[in-house]
């Protein structure tokens, strides 16, 4: 008989997919609960999914499941159930670690804290990854720039592997509903809007391209939302077209729709929305920081610097130069973007489990 071994994924992130960490968290559980009856079959695994309240059972029967209450997460991981791994996938989990757990894994994303914050606020947020560093038996990072990062800042000791996200993308439904207002031709930006994701500097460039569009997606009731909002006003700008959050449908839709997507992100670990455009062919104007030329490869574009009018000139030529080729150019692109699959992730994380638990494929 087998022996049997429990391991389980924190998932507290799958209430918001509109942010990377959601979507990660979500397609990470997806695929492993595809797999989860034939590794209990195989080698005696269970996987106990711990979800926020309400998400029970929705990744399906094949998997045990710990609803988390919000007043309890952060002493969660004190609660006396054995388990032989745990696997936080996030650097900023609620859940450091199970304390019960005879092996801990933590997928560390990035640390941008180093960049974001400063003096006693940075100190504590250092400290904090450190507690989690020193719990944790293995760490996977998710481009090897964090990896770098990381052992830049902490030097940890813990043997380690980069496992790239995947990209989800589905061909958008031709009956698919965008806003009437869009025009025919636009460029795109979808993020969480904060200032890290520099979609001021977008709207800047926007007063030196007014023969193109700009869509930008994203929270605009946020505080820096309004103050791109404000700025919009200020320059009297009528080609710059504010969305909220979309479905997925519509976000594909937007995708397979605009001309490129501009990303001139400050701080990423990896960078889900380039890539989810390169999925769909389309040229990709990217910073030249932290992961996005890793990611990005040779067939995107980058800014070679951060100002308006410089950012403006390296979309207008970038756009040039894929309308001389169009079909060839977004093959190219699109076979890029397939190394970076959900599926392989997935099955680069079991492959980790395994190895952890000892388990010889």
């Amino acid at each position: 008989m087998k022996p049997q071994r429990k391991i389980a994924v924190e998932l507290l992130e799958i209430r918001n997919r509109h942010v990377g960490l959601g979507e990660f968290a979500y397609r990470l559980a997806s695929h492993i609960a595809t797999q989860a009856a034939e590794l209990h079959d195989r080698y005696g695994i269970r996987f106990c999914f711990i979800v926020p309240r309400g998400f029970k059972g929705c990744f399906g029967p094949d998997v045990a499941y710990i609803e988390v209450p919000r007043s309890i997460r952060r002493i969660i991981r004190f609660w006396p159930m054995r388990m032989d791994l745990c696997h936080i996938t996030h650097q900023s989990s609620h859940i450091r670690y199970m304390l019960f757990a005879r092996r801990n894994l933590l997928t560390v994303h990035d640390i941008n804290f180093i960049y974001e914050k400063k003096g006693a606020k940075q100190l504590r947020y250092a400290h904090g990854f450190r507690s989690r560093l020193a719990h944790a038996d293995q760490l996977v990072y998710i481009s090897q720039f964090t990896r770098k990062d990381v052992e830049a800042h902490f030097a940890p000791e813990q043997p380690c592997r980069t496992i790239y996200n995947g990209v989800a993308f589905s061909a958008p439904d031709p009956g698919t509903e965008l806003p009437p207002e869009l025009p025919d031709r636009f460029l795109l930006h979808l993020s969480s809007l904060q200032p890290k994701k520099n979609a001021h500097l977008l709207i800047e460039m926007m007063a030196f391209m007014p023969e193109e569009n700009l869509v930008i997606v994203g929270n605009w009731k946020s505080r820096y939302g309004q103050k791109l909002l404000g700025r919009i006003k200020e320059l009297e700008l009528n080609n710059i077209y504010p969305l909220e959050h979309v479905s997925d449908a519509q976000k594909a839709a937007l995708y397979a729709r605009c001309c490129g997507f501009c990303f001139p992100s400050l701080c990423e670990g990896f960078g889900l929305p380039p890539i989810e455009a390169m999925k769909c062919g389309k040229p990709v104007f990217l910073s030249t920081l932290t992961s996005l030329p890793e990611v990005g490869g040779e067939h995107a574009c980058y800014y070679p610097e951060l100002t308006p009018e410089a950012m403006a000139q390296a979309t207008r030529q970038g756009l040039r130069d894929f309308a001389c080729d169009p079909e060839h150019k977004a093959a190219q692109i699109r076979n890029w973007a397939d190394r970076f699959d959900w599926e392989k992730c997935a099955d680069e994380y079991i492959g980790c489990y395994l190895d952890l638990l000892g388990i010889k494929e």
